[in-house]
């Protein structure tokens, strides 16, 4: 296992503290992806100009969202500080594994809740660019991932990766498993 956590900028670096917005939301923490209520601290001095950005950006969140939002980020501190990185690591471990068994490479995440494969190895997705890779798993298998090379700008790093995501449920991710072995038959 990874012992790496997170770093939050202005407390690492004091010294960008003044010059540094963070920006967070409720969806991948609380299993609710597609969610799109999320906050963002920054000093004083820079609302006026945040205000302005964020008014183009967004819309109003459902009321009952609100609400939800309000009872999850009322749990114990603990939680978040402990439960939420432990449940991270064990979705990831099992979620890895059944990629691995399908044919994927593994690039295990330092501090993340996705995980990058390299499926040039996956005979259904061989020769295949990120995109109709993606698409021909999300077709033919019923399982979402993002294209690999959107992470890469013009670099061909990215070439033959695809990005999935651990923070769902672990009753999608369950359902994810089972449609993966559609890749590897044999096993």
């Amino acid at each position: 296992g990874n012992s790496r956590r997170h770093t939050l900028i202005p407390k690492e670096f004091p010294e960008a503290k003044d010059l540094t917005l963070v920006c967070n939301s409720l969806g991948k923490s609380a299993s609710a992806t597609g969610w799109r209520l999320g906050w963002c601290l920054h000093p004083p001095h820079l609302t006026d100009s945040y205000r302005g950005i964020h008014d183009q950006l967004v819309a109003m969140s459902p009321h009952p969202m609100q609400y939800a939002s309000i009872t999850y980020l009322n749990l114990p501190d603990e939680y978040f500080k402990e439960q939420l990185a432990i449940r991270y690591k064990e979705r990831l471990r099992i979620l890895a594994l059944a990629l691995k068994e399908a044919g994927f490479k593994v690039v295990s995440p330092e501090g993340s809740y996705y995980l990058f494969v390299d499926y040039h190895e996956v005979e259904q997705l061989n020769g295949l660019s990120p995109m109709d890779a993606a698409m021909k798993l999300m077709r033919d298998i019923g399982v979402a991932c993002v294209p690999g090379d959107n992470f890469y700008g013009k670099s061909l790093d990215g070439q033959h990766m695809l990005r999935f995501a651990a923070c769902r449920s672990m009753s999608d991710i369950s359902i994810a498993l089972e449609r993966l072995k559609k890749l590897n038959p044999l096993k």
